[in-house]
Parts: C-alpha cells; structure tokens; sequence
C-alpha cells in the first residue's frame, strides 16, 4: 500500500525501523493504529519509537512558531508605508495580503501538527497500557505457576 511505503519513509527518515512485529496473525499496535486513524498501515514497534515521532513533529512545531514570529514581525514593519506613492502603497498592500496567506498555511500547519503530537500521544498511552496490561498478566501467570 502506498501510505505505508511513506510512513516507513517517514519512520525512517527520523531514525527507527519500520519494521513490524507480527504475532497471532495481527499486528502489535493496531489499536493506536485505530486511534491514529491511519487504518492497518501505522504501528508503533515501540514507545521509544513513538517518542521519536513525537520529538520530530514537536521540532516541526518549533520551526512553525518561529516562521510565525518572523511573519508577525514582517507584518508590523509593513504596517508603516516607507513610501507615500501609489506604487509604493500597492506593493506594500500586496506583501500585506501575501504574508497573510503565508499566516494562513503556517496556522494550518500549526493546527495540523499540534493535533498529530495530541493523536501520537495517545496512541503511546495506549501501547504504553497494553504493554503494562500484558506485563500483569505474565507476572501474575508466572505467580500462579509457582504456587
């Protein structure tokens, strides 16, 4: 499937093998993949991977905040005309309008990743459940086995 040959580019590109651990005939993982909303193609092999996942957009959301500052302050330098002219004034107008559309994409994207890091971290707190679940459960089986 497509969209999993791009999230095993993306795992990789952020420093984790994609690879995923198969046991009884489903994936390990595939409720955060439900809770991602990303169908069968998306599982964590671990939360150490989904921490980097979430370190890495958290970066991105970092750039975006400082693309917005920049944005911001272009715009308050804008709001004073260095010029009276009506060229002048046009041009102006016309960064003005081009930098809100900049602001526009750039809240979108903020949006956008801010919502995946909230979607990832639930996805971690789910693994991180399962794996305690299962990690009770041996423990209590290996209690059992030895009375």
């Amino acid at each position: 499937m497509a969209s999993d040959d791009a999230i095993d580019e993306l795992a990789e590109s952020i420093g984790f093998e994609p690879e995923r651990t198969v046991y009884g005939g489903s994936s390990i993982g595939e409720d955060m993949a439900a809770a991602l909303g990303t169908g069968n193609g998306f599982r964590f092999p671990s939360v150490e991977d989904a921490n980097k996942i979430i370190n890495s957009f958290k970066d991105r959301r970092d750039s975006i905040q400082n693309r917005q500052e920049r944005i911001s302050n272009a715009l308050e330098t804008l709001s004073t005309p260095f010029a009276q002219d009506d060229t002048s004034i046009g041009y102006i107008k016309r960064a003005i309008d081009s930098l809100n559309k900049l602001n526009e994409l750039n809240d979108s994207a903020l949006r956008y990743v801010e919502s995946y890091i909230e979607k990832i971290e639930k996805a971690k707190q789910l693994k991180q459940s399962d794996e305690e679940g299962m990690r009770e459960g041996f423990e209590k089986s290996g209690e059992a086995i030895s009375k």
